[in-house]
């Protein structure tokens, strides 16, 4: 069937190119997953640093209100029991809607960079 040298040196460049378009393939994929990694990880140290700093903030804040409203009742245990009570509350609301203030944006987050929503055949 390809007795002919014409067809094996077509065949031959054929596997060639094939590996080619393999090897360039495998590059890209590489790339995109170098760069969905960087954005992954850019992403959590940028929110690290401001989850650090918001607690820090949170905590001064949550003191000097404490301080505040203790003078305000004249009673210093008062004003930290009530605040305590209000942090508590509101980490009891930030658990019950875990899902929609966490799980579901990092879920988001995942589907967008490593789902192409690009269409096969784009008009430009």
């Amino acid at each position: 069937m390809f007795s002919e040298k014409k067809d094996i040196d077509s065949m031959h460049k054929l596997f060639l190119e094939l590996k080619h378009y393999l090897e360039l393939q495998k590059r890209f994929v590489m790339l995109d997953a170098a760069e969905k990694l960087t954005v992954l990880l850019s992403a959590i140290a940028i929110g690290a640093v401001a989850l650090i700093l918001a607690s820090m903030l949170l905590l001064f804040a949550t003191f000097a209100l404490a301080y505040y409203i203790g003078d305000l009742l004249h009673s210093l245990p008062l004003g930290f029991a009530l605040i305590a009570i209000f942090l508590g509350l509101l980490l009891l609301f930030f658990y019950l809607n875990r899902n929609k203030f966490v799980i579901q944006p990092l879920a988001r987050l995942m589907a967008s960079l490593f789902i192409n929503h690009t269409p096969a055949h784009e008009d430009k």
